[in-house]
């Protein structure tokens, strides 16, 4: 499994036993509860598109998380393992797949949040990094600092190991002038059978972006969140607007001071407080610390899939009301 994984992403030999030997180590440490959840999302759909691989992908990544999870996988390396799949693939908007701004070139961002301490690191703006996701993961783990931006900020994240490409990596680096209805973000959420809590966000921004843009994905409390206490969140959609209502930590904080259900609470944020705004298109997958899955939009569509200890892998794009999944 840990083979096929880093064989997708291309890493050098040393570099995959690396990734090989952390994932493995991880295997096994999570078991004292019986219960776990992992969620997905392949970016909002402003309207109805070709699904162009990206639903075969997340149940791929569904099936092999939920198999990884059942044997004691930390939610981490989960949620960092599926955006990985995801920004190898080329069929979503993050890695490989991430559409080019304005000016023609890529620009990425990530994050990464972990439920136990707040712990969390992101990039923002990295030109030349093969797994945005890994090198937030990688900044996270150095400890120092949450969010490296730019070349000085890529130039770090090289130094701690993120590996690097050219600029022909990517299938998309060609300049937008027009919306793409495909300019949706990914990400994954977690809680695993330690009780813990984890998420993930990763994309190539807004098409047709001002260079040096950075929208909500690598911006805790805006497109990520995670706290053992309460819930994981992972965002996607117009991020001028996630940032400005901090919708993440806003879902999180009515969850914790206003004793709101995780579907209550992300419906408030999703249809009213973004409702409110004419162009505020976005979605918000979330699990809370008792294992109930939510998945809920205000676009024509999401890409999105779950698992659980008691479901298989449910993947789906336009039909069906907005989703809620309650523990039986």
């Amino acid at each position: 499994m840990f083979e096929r994984a880093a064989a997708l992403c291309g890493l050098s030999a040393l570099a995959s036993l690396a990734f090989v030997s952390s994932a493995v180590a991880e295997e096994g440490r999570c078991t004292s509860h019986a219960r776990f959840a992992v969620v997905a999302h392949g970016g909002e759909i402003s309207e109805k598109v070709p699904d162009n691989g990206r639903l075969a992908a997340m149940r791929s990544a569904l099936a092999e998380a939920q198999t990884r999870l059942s044997k004691g996988a930390a939610g981490l390396d989960v949620v960092e393992t599926i955006v990985w799949e995801f920004e190898n693939s080329g069929v979503f908007n993050a890695g490989r797949g991430a559409i080019a701004n304005a000016g023609g070139f890529v620009e990425t961002d990530a994050s990464v949040m972990d439920g136990r301490g707040l712990r969390s690191g992101a990039g923002a703006s990295m030109r030349h990094i093969r797994n945005p996701v890994h090198a937030a993961r990688l900044v996270m783990d150095a400890g120092r600092h949450v969010l490296m931006v730019g070349d000085r900020g890529e130039t770090y994240v090289k130094g701690l190991g993120a590996a690097t490409v050219p600029d022909s990596y990517f299938v998309k680096n060609k300049g937008a002038d027009e919306k793409n209805p495909e300019h949706g973000t990914v990400g994954a959420v977690v809680l695993d059978r330690c009780g813990h809590l984890a998420a993930a966000t990763s994309t190539g921004g807004y098409d047709a972006k001002i260079p040096g843009r950075v929208g909500d994905s690598p911006i805790v409390g805006a497109g990520v969140y995670a706290d053992d206490s309460v819930a994981a969140f992972s965002a996607t959609g117009h991020g001028e607007y996630f940032i400005r209502l901090s919708v993440a930590k806003d879902v999180a904080d009515r969850m914790r001071y206003a004793h709101q259900a995780l579907v209550e609470a992300m419906r408030a944020d999703i249809h009213d407080r973004l409702g409110a705004y004419k162009d505020a298109d976005g979605a918000l997958i979330g699990v809370d610390r008792d294992g109930n899955v939510v998945m809920d939009w205000n676009a024509v569509g999401l890409f999105r899939g779950y698992a659980t200890d008691l479901e298989p892998p449910v993947v789906a794009e336009y039909e069906g009301p907005k989703e809620s999944r309650p523990r039986r």
